[in-house]
């Protein structure tokens, strides 16, 4: 169970990004993501469904009254361009709650380490606030994409599990012996 509430990754840095609350303001360059059908391919949106961007944006806003957990707007440190959206997320696996760490990059931004770089992050921060004893990534079966960047960040395959009804990888990393 984790620790909550989660405490904020605003302002959080790595090498080469930043991580900042997102804003409804944000659905402009977010619709890059909702635009392509390989990004999307595993989510519940319609291709290029403004509504959809902006429901994700809200979605990941409510959150944060709720328990501190969202994705964050994370984007490039030099340029400030915004690379996806990246977080902590408390979630409800199998029936148990989960601390996830949660990826979601812009295509244009695949293939240059960014989501296991933030990943690493969030992973690192989960563990100096101490906010649960491991943290999870769920993955749909068949996303190898999301598998690589849960190996980068130093986890294993756990178990299936069902979230929200659906059958999902969990990769998980224990911060402490299980």
């Amino acid at each position: 169970m984790p620790s909550l509430p989660i405490p904020t990754l605003a302002g959080l840095t790595t090498q080469r990004l930043i991580f900042r609350h997102a804003t409804l303001e944000d659905g402009g360059w977010w619709m890059e993501y909702h635009n392509n059908a390989e990004a999307i391919k595993f989510m519940p949106f319609t291709l290029g469904s403004e509504k959809d961007c902006k429901q994700f944006i809200q979605w990941t806003l409510d959150r944060i009254p709720r328990d501190g957990s969202c994705l964050n707007v994370v984007s490039d440190r030099t340029s400030v361009k915004p690379v996806g959206m990246i977080g902590l997320l408390t979630q409800e696996v199998s029936g148990l709650m989960e601390l996830e760490v949660a990826y979601h990059l812009l295509p244009s931004a695949w293939g240059k380490g960014y989501a296991a770089e933030a990943a690493q992050a969030c992973k690192e921060f989960a563990r100096q606030h101490d906010l649960a004893p491991s943290v999870i990534s769920l993955i749909d079966p068949g996303n190898t994409k999301s598998v690589a960047v849960a190996v980068r960040n130093g986890m294993r395959f756990d178990t299936m599990g069902t979230h929200r009804g659906e059958e999902v990888q969990v990769y998980r990393s224990h911060f402490t012996t299980p």
